[in-house]
């Protein structure tokens, strides 16, 4: 349930309550919670009475909902342990095609599993073209020392970031053309309440849908996503690059 206030939040879950209480369900009060960004945090109730914990960060379907930081550096653990496990794969003499098969089949489905929803900056996106480098590396049996450069390693390989890129932009038009999903009503939303914290403002994902695709109106990129051949043919010629 995505609301702007408060009030609304514990409207919605009174019906919600309400519809589950109509078929023989009830709300498990401890596996609920609720988060209040960028607003003063009040107690939502269940109809027993009992509070709903706020907190600060909540995992949905294996995704973190506060940082797409955070959510980044445990897909990397999870990553590196399954390339790990394939590590006697690696060092075999099978041949290039049939380990990049597995690699991208694996070890990247696994570290880039939920990151059409991330809010990449520059820094952040080094930091993933550079622990998927070394992993590429490490699965095609390629030393740092035997000095390499990444455009023989990747060939027509796209970098992570490019990948994440491509993955954002397929879901957001995806989203756009389906104006009967809730995401649809959050795509380009723009909260009236609340104020951003102190210092550098935070990158929502309606700044880096518009530093993706390089325009600056959301109704322009609108426009452009209701035309599926179109977007599609805009999104191959921005992203999927080798680096």
């Amino acid at each position: 349930l995505t609301t702007d206030t408060l009030e609304q939040a514990q409207e919605f879950l009174d019906s919600l309550e309400g519809a589950a209480a109509a078929v023989g369900l009830h709300l498990n009060v401890d596996k609920t919670k609720f988060m209040a960004p960028n607003i003063e945090v009040e107690t939502l109730t269940a109809r027993s009475g009992e509070p709903i914990q706020c907190v600060e960060d909540f995992v949905y379907l294996g995704g973190h909902l506060k940082s797409s930081e955070h959510d980044f550096v445990v897909r990397k653990a999870k990553a590196w342990a399954a390339c790990h496990k394939l590590k006697s794969v690696w060092e075999t003499g099978l041949r290039r095609s049939l380990k990049v098969q597995l690699f991208r089949a694996t070890v990247e489905s696994v570290l880039l599993y939920g990151s059409e929803t991330w809010t990449l900056t520059s820094s952040l996106e080094r930091r993933l073209d550079g622990c998927y480098s070394r992993m590429l590396r490490m699965a095609l049996n390629v030393d740092w020392r035997q000095k390499v450069s990444n455009a023989t390693v990747f060939q027509q390989i796209p970098s992570a970031s490019e990948n994440v890129r491509s993955r954002r932009l397929r879901l957001a038009g995806h989203v756009h053309r389906h104006p009967e999903l809730l995401a649809n009503q959050l795509l380009f939303w723009d909260p009236d309440r609340g104020t951003r914290g102190r210092g550098r403002p935070k990158l929502t994902f309606v700044d880096t849908i518009k530093k993706d695709t390089g325009l600056k109106s959301a109704n322009e990129i609108g426009k452009l996503m209701n035309d599926r051949d179109l977007w599609r043919r805009f999104i191959n010629a921005r992203t999927l690059k080798p680096p």
